[in-house]
């Protein structure tokens, strides 16, 4: 049988290749200038030598686009896409990696390991195929009767390469966690941690009871402090640039255009056509498919000038069009009501309830052609001249950012890819291309590099009076709580010698090991040393934690029932089994991808251009 189903696969994949690249052709036929150069190459990246084709890369966030469009009725956010293309690239490392190991463990599948695994593990979209169900639920018997039946055998070939492939990183992933065991005493810790509760008294001299306002700290003393502590304050390599932007903002035209199209439709609504049926057709925002209903809302919700026309109007009225910041909206109106403020309060708001249609008004592509254009031309200039005298010749403003270190936000760009690398990779004075992100052009100059070692006083200051701050409001702490802890030991109750010092004793709910707590978060030294007390009124003297120091009595422990662990003892096992398979797998693929020779062009495609 999986003879023919190899002889099958030729022709499937050849029918699946011809919709691709017709795919292919047609989503990229717009964009076929920009993408010469890649093409020439066509190397999105290369993994320990085996390339990965730009083809290869566009395929996968495709498919994972289209996964995630399904999910939503609106268009996915710049932020999405991002994510997408970085899932992609993992996703395609992930896969060319691993293949890669496949092949050096001379793994291979036969085809009894590919029926047993159609067998046993049926692929979820056969688990959810109507001809596998029977009243809505799979039917195993059905799904193993189609595996003989020679008339399913071309469905079974589609999915022969895939499945070996699956399979082979099922086995290889069996190798890599192999040495992975367990311990008796591993399960018991982890029975204890999940089932040991306790209730404690707890007083807690927390970090906030000195820390507002703090103790003032005078400038000798910060420096003093930074003199003996200055290899607590190291700083890495930063780079210091010189901008030059354009915002991403509507022009005029932009404006215009966007007018003439909501006049269009304010027209049509005038000459009988039905709002909300144009809503679901042109509005350009989440509430069109409900024919742009917005819902009952009190005054001053709405940006202001959407916000003065629906409290002007009447019932049944139909606006002009309205500009704000997000375009143009024609606005319907449907009455208004009067309700509590809440549920406690006699006083009533006035509601109104109405409808849009919305028109987005953003800066269109025939703007960004021109301000990439206006910043081509500048760094045309910028070479020849000078990034200062090109800034000046072309009316554009320069301005010097602060130092920032590789992967940080980087002042005015935030977070930038594009622009960090290009300031660590490149020499001093060196100019960029055109780069976009989602806020406006840019070009940028790298003006210095500034080494990594111990930070300057003056770059660290401010870290080191907070880290001094920190110290001394600990200090206080500790030494409130040891005479707090004199004074019990001395014979004065847990309670007064709390409210002597104006700190409030609290009591916990049972809790177990990892569980948060109230005052404690997850502090593991205060935890900790409130499980280490045995018998009730036990306390632990003054114990310092990440966030104060706190003295615990036990007031409460919950003995454990062994007849308990003996029946969960397999399941823990397994549970435990599991983490550190996936820990001993996780690790092995970091130090895999550390190990590997890995050129990925992806990012330097993507911030050259946003829409490749």
């Amino acid at each position: 049988m999986f003879d023919f189903f190899r002889r099958m696969i030729v022709p499937i994949i050849m029918i699946a290749l011809i919709g691709f690249l017709a795919t292919i052709i047609f989503s990229w036929g717009a964009d076929i200038t920009s993408r010469a150069k890649y093409e020439s190459s066509n190397l999105a990246a290369v993994i320990n030598g085996e390339e990965v084709s730009w083809n290869t890369y566009q395929r996968v966030y495709d498919n994972l686009y289209k996964t995630e469009q399904q999910k939503t009725d609106d268009d996915l956010t710049e932020a999405k896409q991002n994510e997408l293309h970085d899932a992609a690239w993992s996703q395609i490392q992930y896969d060319r990696l691993i293949m890669q190991e496949v092949a050096k463990y001379n793994i291979t599948v036969s085809d009894d390991e590919l029926y047993d695994y159609l067998k046993y593990s049926p692929p979820q979209e056969f688990i959810n195929a109507p001809t596998f169900q029977t009243n809505g639920q799979f039917d195993y018997q059905k799904y193993m009767n189609a595996l003989a039946d020679p008339s399913y055998t071309s469905l079974w070939a589609s999915y022969d390469t895939y499945l070996r492939t699956e399979i082979q990183k099922l086995k290889l992933q069996e190798i890599i966690i192999q040495s992975a065991h367990v311990t008796e005493n591993e399960v018991k810790d982890y029975f204890v941690s999940l089932n040991e509760k306790i209730k404690i008294g707890t007083i807690n001299v927390g970090f906030g009871v000195y820390s507002r306002p703090g103790p003032v700290i005078t400038e000798e003393a910060t420096k003093a402090y930074y003199d003996s502590h200055k290899e607590d304050f190291q700083i890495e390599e930063r780079a210091v640039i010189k901008l030059v932007t354009i915002e991403k903002k509507p022009s005029r035209e932009d404006w215009v255009e966007g007018k003439n199209q909501i006049d269009v439709i304010y027209d049509s609504i005038l000459g009988g056509a039905d709002f909300a049926e144009m809503a679901k057709v042109y509005s350009q925002d989440n509430t069109a498919a409900k024919g742009g209903d917005l819902g009952w809302f009190p005054q001053g919700q709405m940006v202001p000038a959407f916000d003065r026309m629906v409290f002007t109007m009447k019932k049944g009225d139909i606006s002009p069009p309205v500009k704000t910041k997000f375009g143009w909206h024609i606005i319907k109106h449907f009455g208004y009501k009067e309700e509590a403020k809440d549920k406690t309060s006699k006083n009533k708001i006035r509601k109104a309830k109405a409808s849009h249609i919305l028109i987005k008004v953003v800066a269109s592509q025939r703007t960004i052609d021109i301000a990439n254009n206006k910043l081509n031309q500048f760094r045309k200039d910028a070479l020849e001249i000078g990034f200062n005298e090109a800034a000046v010749k072309n009316e554009l403003r320069h301005v010097k950012l602060e130092p920032f270190v590789r992967g940080a936000n980087i002042q005015i760009l935030g977070r930038d890819v594009a622009a960090s690398d290009f300031a660590f990779e490149s020499e001093v004075n060196a100019i960029s291309q055109v780069f976009e992100n989602p806020s406006g052009l840019y070009v940028e100059q790298l003006v210095e590099k500034l080494p990594s070692g111990v930070a300057p006083y003056e770059v660290a200051k401010r870290k080191v009076n907070r880290a001094l701050k920190k110290e001394l409001v600990a200090k206080m702490c500790s030494d409130t709580a040891a005479v707090i802890w004199s004074e019990i030991e001395a014979g004065t109750s847990f309670e007064k010698a709390a409210k002597k010092h104006n700190i409030e004793y609290e009591e916990t709910k049972e809790f177990v090991r990892g569980e948060y707590v109230k005052g404690l978060n997850n502090a593991p030294r205060a935890i900790g040393a409130a499980f280490g007390l045995e018998n009730i009124g036990d306390m632990s003297g003054p114990v310092d934690y990440e966030q104060g120091t706190i003295i615990i009595k036990l007031l409460k422990k919950t003995p454990l029932d062994l007849n308990v662990f003996t029946t969960q003892k397999d399941s823990l096992t397994n549970t435990i089994l599991i983490n550190k398979q996936q820990d001993l797998f996780r690790g092995w693929y970091e130090n895999l991808v550390a190990s590997s020779e890995i050129v990925n062009n992806i990012s330097t495609l993507r911030s050259e251009n946003k829409n490749y």
